[in-house]
């Protein structure tokens, strides 16, 4: 479990595998940036603020990800390929 607050540690590489695994690049672009959607990368909001709009059930265009279809640690990693990719 991860306490609130605390980032997880991911890793860069699986977080790209899933980035791609989940189709993001459809509309984030191939690297999460570039494409119709908000670019994502070097995300400046904290791993909480992500994930909450991760799982939002509520946003207009992207659909939401549940615990069970991207748990904590993908999220995890997720976040830290976003955060690396310049």
């Amino acid at each position: 479990l991860v306490s609130c607050g605390t980032t997880p540690g991911g890793d860069p590489g699986n977080g790209q595998k899933w980035f791609k695994m989940n189709n993001c690049g459809a509309c984030h672009g191939e690297q999460g940036k570039g494409g119709r959607a908000p670019d994502v990368t070097n995300i400046d909001m904290g791993f909480g603020s992500f994930v909450k709009k991760l799982r939002k059930k509520d946003a207009p265009i992207m659909p939401p990800y549940p615990e069970s279809k991207i748990s904590e640690q993908d999220a995890a990693d997720i976040y830290a390929y976003l955060k690396s990719v310049k």
